[in-house]
């Protein structure tokens, strides 16, 4: 009876997780959605501001090449002013929707509790909601601060967001030399070792040297000493 009653609570246990699992399916598709949304709106924010680039660069060299002597080269200054504007009335709302959906992402995965993964926090900046491409909207960078750089352990990769300026920082080494108290405690205990394992061999050869004593001191006994049965 206990044996059915416990096989119907596993069997109850593997529903409700893979119940679970498949409610959250919908969450985690939301979430992927989100995140791919996000990217694409940055993606065409950057995509913008190249082909503003170009457009501007045209617009130079044409404008550069029709300059009156009598205009003072006015044409070229307005010009100058007014694609500026253009490419920041193109980028900016391409750039606060790719963080509207970071926003709601993080809202998302806060009030579901759903964690998210390690590469996809640190490629959102946690101050502004930027994803952080290298070389396009974050800079990359190797720092030791140790004395001289001479602990290769030390080295930390600083990743500096270009809109807000935020940092974060991760370090590059997988194991970390122990702290200086906590090698002292080591030694002692490993020394504590070493005179526990001397103490139990002085102990086992002194009862080994007591034994062969004793059987020294043990009198051999003859065969006309022994009495017949």
């Amino acid at each position: 009876m206990i044996f059915e009653f416990s096989r119907m609570a596993k069997a109850k246990g593997k529903k409700e997780a893979k119940n679970s699992k498949n409610s959250q399916s919908h969450i985690r598709a939301r979430l992927d959605y989100l995140h791919q949304a996000a990217a694409y709106f940055q993606g065409k924010s950057t995509l913008a501001k190249d082909q503003n680039g170009k457009v501007h660069n045209n617009e130079h060299t044409s404008v550069a090449g029709h300059i009156d002597s009598g205009d003072n080269g006015h044409k070229v200054d307005t010009q100058q002013k007014i694609c500026p504007v253009n490419q920041q009335q193109t980028q900016e709302p391409l750039r606060n929707l790719s963080r509207v959906c970071v926003s709601h992402l993080r809202a998302v995965a806060m009030k579901t509790q759903i964690r998210l993964p390690v590469t996809l926090k640190r490629s959102l900046c946690k101050r502004c909601d930027t994803i952080l491409t290298p070389g396009v909207t974050c800079s990359t960078e190797t720092r030791n601060a140790s004395r001289g750089g001479k602990k290769p352990w030390a080295d930390v990769l600083v990743v500096r967001c270009l809109s807000c300026g935020t940092e974060k920082r991760f370090p590059q080494t997988e194991k970390r030399p122990k702290k200086l108290a906590e090698r002292r405690k080591e030694k002692d205990l490993a020394l504590l070792r070493d005179v526990n394992a001397q103490k139990a061999n002085m102990c086992a050869a002194s009862q080994g040297e007591a034994v062969e004593l004793c059987e020294e001191n043990v009198p051999m006994l003859d065969a006309a000493d022994v009495p017949v049965t």
